[in-house]
């Protein structure tokens, strides 16, 4: 509903997703020069839904502290589906800003923005012989997740990420190349007290 004379606010899921994030990486956090936040290195598999194809891989990450909850984060991850015997493979190389919230040795919660490489493979199968065509462009993720620990030095991670691009797709198919990715897997984190 809205009222006479105003018109109505209406973000994209993308939109919505991208202010949420800015809004985690601006916000005012207190930062414990004694809590400082290890580095720590993340590794697991990786589901990712880009325009109508599902696609499975893994992801690998690594964060580490800039200035007080501010960190910077690096991020791989390569998947593989098909649809319509349409082999479909992505490879993401991101990185950027970010905040981490937590203690060490305990429960941390992390929001990121990142930019980065963004490449798209497509490949068919005809008689024995695999044509296959490929695309890279500039691309955009934002998300974070939460680090459980079950060790002094491990813990578990679940994170979500929404990833913009403007790869066109090489088979022209009309499939979009933006979509959720989720991740899951082990993190090790570097100096923490054993």
């Amino acid at each position: 509903m809205t009222l006479p004379g105003r018109t109505a606010l209406r973000l994209s899921r993308p939109a919505l997703a991208a202010a949420v994030a800015l809004l985690a990486l601006a916000a005012p956090w207190p930062a414990h020069a004694g809590d400082a936040l290890p580095p720590d290195l993340f590794a697991g598999y990786s589901f990712t839904r880009l325009g109508d194809v599902s696609r499975h891989g893994g992801s690998v990450a690594v964060s580490f502290r800039l200035v007080g909850p501010i960190a910077a984060f690096a991020d791989a991850s390569l998947h593989h589906g098909s649809v319509d015997s349409v082999g479909r493979d992505d490879l993401t190389l991101m990185a950027g800003p970010g905040v981490r919230l937590g203690r060490p040795g305990g429960l941390v919660v992390f929001a990121r923005a990142l930019a980065g490489l963004v490449r798209e493979r497509a490949s068919v199968s005809v008689l024995d012989v695999e044509v296959s065509e490929s695309d890279a462009r500039f691309g955009v993720m934002a998300g974070g997740g939460v680090d459980v620990p079950f060790a002094s030095r491990w813990a578990v991670r679940a994170q979500a990420d929404y990833v913009w691009n403007d790869v066109k797709d090489p088979l022209d198919t009309g499939a979009g190349k933006s979509g959720l990715r989720a991740s899951a897997g082990v993190v090790y984190r570097f100096g923490a007290k054993p």
